[in-house]
């Protein structure tokens, strides 16, 4: 899932591997950069056009909401030299890992306010507890 503890999305420029220089792009960003306050502009757009027109229940979209307010508290204030080359942090578009990592990091700092991920993860839970029952009736798994 696209908000998940295990979700490894990230971007980064310049990354060296055999002798050639590498940029990895994310394409899953829920979020258009109006959105989120990105200070520029994201080299996809794919999940904003495939959510588009798309139905959500008020838990999916609770949890969106939540995930908008991390995002906008990734870009609300800069990140600490040491995190931004930890992370890899040299691209608007950052992955979900990358946005976790560095609010958490900020919250360890206490350079800024800290940010809560209590609400997204109420959100989350209510979320998952929807969908559990389903996961068996819409043939995800089998029993």
């Amino acid at each position: 899932m696209l908000f998940h503890g295990k979700n490894l999305t990230a971007s980064a420029n310049d990354l060296q591997w055999n002798g050639k220089s590498w940029s990895i792009v994310n394409h899953f960003i829920p979020y258009t950069e109006q959105e989120v306050g990105a200070p520029d502009r994201f080299e996809s757009d794919f999940l904003v056009q495939y959510l588009a027109g798309k139905i959500f229940s008020a838990p999916a979209q609770a949890v969106l909401a939540e995930g908008r307010q991390l995002w906008q508290a990734y870009f609300a204030h800069p990140n600490a030299r040491p995190v931004r080359d930890d992370l890899k942090l040299n691209r608007p578009d950052v992955g979900w890992y990358q946005v976790r990592k560095a609010l958490e990091a900020r919250n360890a700092s206490g350079d800024v306010l800290p940010t809560s991920f209590q609400p997204f993860q109420a959100a989350y839970k209510a979320l998952t507890e929807k969908l559990q029952p389903l996961v068996y009736s819409l043939g995800f798994l089998k029993k």
